[in-house]
């Protein structure tokens, strides 16, 4: 009966820490499937590092953690980086280190095995191996190191991208390590149970950061593609460089004022940081579609088409020619007849001059109006004669300019006639053409949405599909907002001056006020003073010298939207 009892008295001690080992590893794992997805998660490196760390820190109930990264120097050599590191028992100013990465170190020959390393003792490494504990730190802190686990971090082609250090597993958390006594009195070596749960967290610490790391590429590509798309669009428009880094700087800080404004429309507006990153790259790309426009209508200075004006200067002294010819015509025929009146000879002469100077007056007068500024009446009166001038028989008649030069001529402003303002405003179209053939991932999906519609107006008047108020995506209305505000106070060009703030500021309060922009977000733009948060931003000036672009969002080139000008 002893024996028996003996017996059972085993078994229910046996299954009691059968039990407990159990529910201690369904508490690991579930601990460890919740680090997982808190990992994998997480899209911010140094965050993640960070929570790498502590979830380690909480497993192997250790003082102190350090990780250390690979750098790829050239495709022969490789650095470690000692990226980031924790310590209960101190403080102390930590900054990131590079070194050769070669096994010398404990972290250096963890990455060029692949193996773990247990080490009970940091002070008693065996001389037999190739690495040797670096001091220095204990020394200037009189921190005593005494047990260190390190493990290689893999991602999945199984290469060793780094290594976690574990430094002195204690009895317990809150016990603080200070120096040689504490850390004999407090610290364990690391034991196979607390190494296996370190081992699953290195082998999914491994897998996020390469995907972290690998998000942030992919991020950074991205926006180095559409940083160069930009520039390069704008080479191709020197006089207006800078206007859609400008703009895109100009709808973030928008939609973030937006975010925070009590308006009570606005009030439950609350952009994310993928959506305003979304806008941001709207914005960039606004203008994209000029490559589908024409060089000659993009960068058309004068009204008349290139080599007109010299056709018609051509013109011009083919007519003062006939002139001449037929004044020494009228002349020789009185020699002829004998009838030589030296006055009737004068007259002629005199005549000749008028006519001369009437086409010279006509060409300079061509000249003027050939220039991309507002067509005065004075010179609305001198093009209508110059259109009615006429020379010769109806089978030889010469006229100055022709019917296609006089409409071109007659334009009231700018350089461009209607089918050419039609050709600039297509550039909406071919941005939202473009951007379509893009693959975006879900989070920008609506890039092409957006900066396709950043034309349009409230009252339906906008181009291209003339939507309305509420057919109108917000980022779309921010971005029109931000978008006039700079084209208005961009630089010179040949056919208006940049406009002030204040004037630019009134102009969108009228727009606003005549149901074309959004009300709400032209006031938080001016009460947020939006207009001022790029002012200590680098952008280029758009200034070239002897350079001229029909800029697509000059409002010169769109009247019906701007009655003001």
């Amino acid at each position: 009966m002893r024996e028996m009892a003996c017996y059972q008295w085993v078994l229910k001690s046996e299954k009691t820490e059968r039990a407990k080992l159990q529910d201690t590893s369904f508490r690991y794992l579930n601990k460890l499937a919740d680090i997982s997805i808190s990992l994998s998660s997480e899209n911010d490196l140094m965050k993640l590092l960070r929570k790498i760390l502590e979830e380690g820190h909480n497993i192997a109930c250790c003082d102190a953690a350090s990780l250390y990264l690979i750098n790829e120097i050239n495709d022969h050599d490789r650095e470690l980086e000692f990226k980031l590191t924790q310590n209960d028992s101190m403080e102390f100013p930590f900054e990131e280190m590079r070194f050769p990465l070669d096994q010398s170190s404990i972290a250096g020959y963890v990455a060029l095995t692949d193996n773990e390393l247990n080490i009970p003792d940091a002070y008693q490494v065996s001389n037999t191996v190739p690495y040797r504990f670096n001091r220095t730190f204990d020394l200037k802190t009189e921190y005593r190191t005494k047990s260190i686990f390190a493990i290689p971090l893999a991602n999945k082609q199984k290469e060793v991208i780094g290594v976690l250090q574990f430094i002195n597993r204690k009895k317990a958390r809150s016990l603080k390590v200070t120096d040689e006594k504490s850390a004999i009195a407090y610290t364990l070596p690391f034991d196979s149970d607390i190494n296996v749960l370190l081992l699953a967290l290195a082998s999914q610490a491994g897998i996020a950061i390469e995907n972290t790391i690998l998000q942030n590429d992919i991020k950074a590509l991205f926006e180095g593609f559409v940083n160069a798309s930009v520039a390069a669009i704008e080479q191709r428009d020197p006089t207006t460089s800078g206007h859609s880094f400008r703009v895109a700087d100009f709808c973030v800080n928008l939609a973030n004022a937006v975010s925070m404004s009590n308006l009570t429309r606005l009030r439950n507006v609350r952009f994310t940081d993928t959506e305003v990153r979304e806008l941001k790259y709207a914005a960039l790309l606004h203008d994209f579609g000029k490559v589908g426009v024409r060089e000659s209508v993009l960068v058309k200075e004068k009204k008349l088409t290139a080599g007109s004006l010299e056709k018609i200067y051509y013109r011009i002294l083919l007519a003062q020619e006939r002139l001449k010819t037929l004044a020494l015509s009228r002349q020789l025929g009185l020699y002829r007849n004998g009838n030589v009146n030296e006055q009737e000879i004068a007259a002629i002469e005199r005549q000749l001059h008028t006519d001369t100077k009437l086409l010279n007056e006509f060409y300079e007068s061509i000249k003027e109006v050939n220039e991309p500024s507002i067509l005065k009446q004075e010179n609305k009166d001198m093009l209508d004669k110059i259109n009615a001038y006429r020379q010769g028989t109806q089978e030889n008649e010469i006229a100055i300019i022709t019917a296609e030069e006089f409409q071109l001529l007659s334009i009231a402003k700018g350089s461009l006639s209607p089918s050419e303002r039609k050709e600039i405003e297509s550039h909406v179209v071919h941005t939202q053409n473009f951007l379509t053939h893009i693959p975006w991932t879900k989070e920008l999906k609506n890039v092409p949405t957006i900066a396709g519609a950043n034309h349009e107006k409230l009252d339906g008047s906008g181009y291209p599909h003339g939507m309305r108020q509420d057919q109108i995506p917000l980022p779309s209305k921010i971005m029109t907002v931000c978008d006039i505000y700079d084209a208005l106070t961009a630089a010179d060009r040949p056919y208006k001056k940049a406009m002030s703030k204040e004037r630019a500021i009134d102009i969108l309060k009228e727009e606003a006020g005549r149901n074309l922009l959004d009300g709400d977000l032209v006031q938080v733009f001016i009460e947020a003073k939006i207009f001022q948060s790029i002012a200590a931003k680098e952008h280029a000036a758009g200034t070239e010298t002897g350079k001229f672009s029909n800029h697509p969002c000059d409002p010169e080139l769109h009247d019906h939207s701007h009655p003001h000008k």
